[in-house]
Parts: structure tokens; sequence; C-alpha cells
């Protein structure tokens, strides 16, 4: 009865034009594995910044950047968090996508190979096999990066598999499946307290360039729903703000989301991560062209494109913020005439 009534009622409202509002759909975000770079979203989750700044958000975590890319490539979701050559490849196949706020300013991997096998270098991999989470993800671009700069060819002296996250990652090492991987937080640390492994390349240290999973959105999206992006960014910044001032608080969250993890690997992991973070969602060009020419000789990406065609205006360096937001200010203000 109860539901014949709640269709009599919408039928009448139809009829007689009363208006129906229906509940506005959540933004969906894609991450392309579960890890520490992705603490500003679990933060603001956990904080409820994303409620507290008007906006609904669903989190779905993929089996690395392909997988991420691919949903957001066919509309499944509205932002992306994938390695900025992913993006350049999408730009170029004609896909509406740009850079919408940095989670870190570099890539806080590590490629660690098991303490068994003799590994000390990266020349060392020639024969090898390298364990990455997907094809094309960022752990496969930078791992084919540090192959190439060690003077190998990496499409012939080493053997890529792609295994998923972290955890399948570890596995890997662990069965023998392979010798060596590229890992994220808080799994490096993991494979190298445990005694599984020894650091390779400490990513970070080695190369300024590649924010790690920087979300990204559509063109589109930021003009159909402005003040849904805009409070996904606030809220994200303020995780930012909080990860930067309240250790404990972080690190109780981190918990949360990775309950297996022993609480000093993540203490750990975070401490080894934390300078690594954004300090305000920000990408510098500096950053984005290093990225781009690197992309571009490893034939990752086909081409480099200007620095403002590639980040929203929000997430631009605070000059160039305030250079792309002033013409819209300045058409919005009242004629002094």
């Amino acid at each position: 009865m109860k539901n014949l009534l709640k269709i009599a009622t919408a039928a009448v409202c139809l009829a007689v034009g009363v208006p129906q509002f229906a509940k506005a759909e959540p933004v969906k975000i894609a991450l392309p594995v579960a890890s520490l770079e992705s603490l500003p979203i679990y933060i603001a989750e956990e904080n409820g910044y994303f409620k507290k700044h008007g906006v609904d958000v669903d989190v779905i975590v993929s089996r690395g950047g392909g997988e991420a890319m691919k949903a957001y490539i066919a509309g499944e979701v509205n932002i992306v968090a994938t390695g900025f050559p992913e993006v350049g490849l999408m730009r170029a196949k004609g896909v509406d996508v740009e850079l919408f706020f940095a989670q870190t300013s570099r890539v806080p991997f590590g490629m660690i190979a098991r303490k068994d096998d003799g590994i000390k270098t990266v020349a060392d991999l020639k024969g090898k096999t390298v364990a990455v989470t997907s094809p094309g993800s960022l752990t496969s671009n930078l791992a084919r990066y540090f192959v190439k700069q060690a003077g190998l060819d990496p499409d012939k002296d080493v053997t890529f598999v792609s295994v998923g996250g972290g955890g399948e990652l570890l596995g890997a090492l662990k069965s023998k499946g392979a010798d060596a991987a590229m890992l994220f937080e808080p799994f490096v640390t993991i494979g190298i307290q445990q005694g599984l492994a020894d650091m390779l390349v400490d990513v970070p240290a080695k190369l300024d360039a590649f924010s790690s999973s920087p979300l990204s959105i559509s063109k589109a999206f930021l003009q159909k729903s402005p003040k849904e992006a805009q409070g996904v960014y606030d809220a994200l910044l303020e995780g930012l703000n909080f990860l930067h001032s309240n250790k404990a608080g972080t690190l109780a969250i981190a918990k949360k989301k990775f309950p297996s993890a022993n609480e000093k690997i993540l203490d750990a992991a975070f401490t080894r991560m934390e300078p690594y973070y954004s300090k305000d969602g920000h990408f510098t060009k500096a950053n984005v062209d290093q990225t781009q020419k690197i992309s571009v000789e490893m034939k990752i990406m086909p081409n480099a494109y200007p620095y403002d065609e590639v980040v929203a205006p929000m997430a631009r360096e605070a000059l160039e913020a305030a250079r792309a937001i002033a013409p819209a200010r300045d058409a919005a203000a009242p004629s002094a005439r």
C-alpha cells in the first residue's frame, strides 16, 4: 500500500508540474591501488571534510593505473588518480582530462629486490623479472625508466609481470615469482623491515618529477558541476593540512585503512613519505615539464603539452592560478561606469 501511495504521489506531481528533487549523484573517484599516497582522500572521508564542503564522494579502488584510467575513459568515474603519463596518453587520444589536485609533490615509490637474489643494482636485473601493478601504470612506467637509465633495454633485458596491488606485489617477491618490484607505501617499508627485500631505487630521492596519484578531472565536469569540484578540492586541501599538522591522527586513519599493517611500519612509512606530500594541492610547472620531458623521451607520451592546458586553474602554481581566476572575477564584477 505504501509503495502504491508513493507511485500515485509521483504521478500526481508529474501531472501538475510539481518538481521532484532527486538526490545528487555522488562524485566518484577511482584510485589505482590502496596506498598511503591517497591519505588526503582517506582523511577527508574519515573526518567528514567532503560532507563539510557539501559534496558526497564514492572512492573506488582499482587494480592499477591502467584499470583506473579505463574506468575514467568509460565515464564510470568523475575523477581518477593515475600517473601524469596516463593523463598525457588520454589527451593524445582526445580524452577530456586535466590535472586537478596534487596529493604528492614527488613519487614516494621504491624499487626493491629480493635479499636472496644477489641483486645490488638495477643493472643486475638483466634477465630478471620485475613485478608492477598493471601495464601502462606509473609503477610500470617508472620501472622501465630506471631499467633504461641503468643501460638495459626494458623490452629485451627484463621481464615485467603485472600482478595487481601492494599485497600481490609483495606476494610475488615472497613466492619468488618476481626478483624485484616497483612498490608504494606502506608496502615498500613492509618489504624492507620484514627482511624480504633491499632498496634498489629510492624514487623520490632520484627523481624530481612524476607527482604520484595526481587526481585528474574533465573540463566538462568542472563546467557542469563547479561547486562539487570545488568542494572536493577544498576537502582534500583540508585533508593535507590535517596530514601535515596531526601525525597521530593521520596514523590512526592509516591504521584503519591498512589494519593488517604493523603500527611501527606505518609510522616508518609515513615518516618517509611526509616530506613528499603536497602542501597546497598545486602542480609546479617545473615538475610538470620534467615529467613530460622524461615521458616523451621514454615514448610513454607522444608529445608534451603546455602547462596551462594540462593543469586545471585551481591546481596551477599560485601565480598562474591567480592569473587564470582573474578574468572570471573581472567579468563578474559590476561595471565602474
